[in-house]
């Protein structure tokens, strides 16, 4: 375990030092890999379910887990909300369909499951997103895989929809590289504790 944390620690130091996205998402992706992903998933999760934002909630969207991602399908279990996944419709946008525990699903161009394409939901009508992310910073700027897909879905959510990042503590940085095209999330949530903006 000390030599897991000073590992990540010391990635940590390089990544304050690297300057670019893709310098970035290879350090997350290195540093989450040194995690017992299933563990600290159910910490969060169940940190979600505390959260009063959580309880008022009624739609909400969610990711299924690729490649070390936290794995919030514990969620999707509590049939009192109704769960939405993406789709990806074509090279720049995605859209939000229907799941349940039963529903089936399939790979997409990218490895990741998604909802065979159903009724799109109105995103007018979502409360709350959560969202995956390789690292977050301190003013709730988000990392993703470079594919702009969410940052493209964020911009057109209505403000009321909180916006969630379940992640490593270990994947929060002081200042991630970022544009006009960011969106910055609401509430980040990690293995110690949730973070408000």
């Amino acid at each position: 375990m000390k030599i897991e944390n000073n590992f990540c620690q010391f990635l940590k130091k390089v990544t304050i030092m690297s300057k670019t996205k893709q310098e970035y998402r290879i350090w997350a992706k290195a540093t989450r890999k040194q995690f017992n992903i299933e563990y600290i998933s159910n910490i969060i999760c169940r940190k979600i379910q505390d959260l009063e934002e959580y309880h008022k909630a009624k739609n909400i969207a969610g990711f299924y887990p690729y490649d070390n991602e936290i794995d919030i399908k514990p969620l999707f279990q509590d049939l009192s909300k109704n769960w939405f996944l993406p789709v990806v419709i074509d090279k720049e946008n995605m859209i939000f369909c229907p799941y349940e525990t039963c529903s089936e699903l399939i790979l997409n161009k990218f490895g990741i499951y998604e909802p065979c394409k159903g009724k799109e939901v109105n995103i007018n009508e979502l409360d709350m997103i959560v969202i995956p992310a390789l690292s977050v910073d301190e003013n709730g700027n988000r990392l993703g895989y470079g594919k702009g897909y969410y940052d493209r879905f964020l911009a057109k959510l209505p403000q009321q929809c909180i916006k969630i990042v379940p992640i490593l503590d270990e994947l929060i940085v002081k200042n991630l590289p970022h544009n006009q095209y960011d969106i910055p999330v609401d509430l980040i949530v990690t293995q110690s504790g949730v973070y408000n903006f």
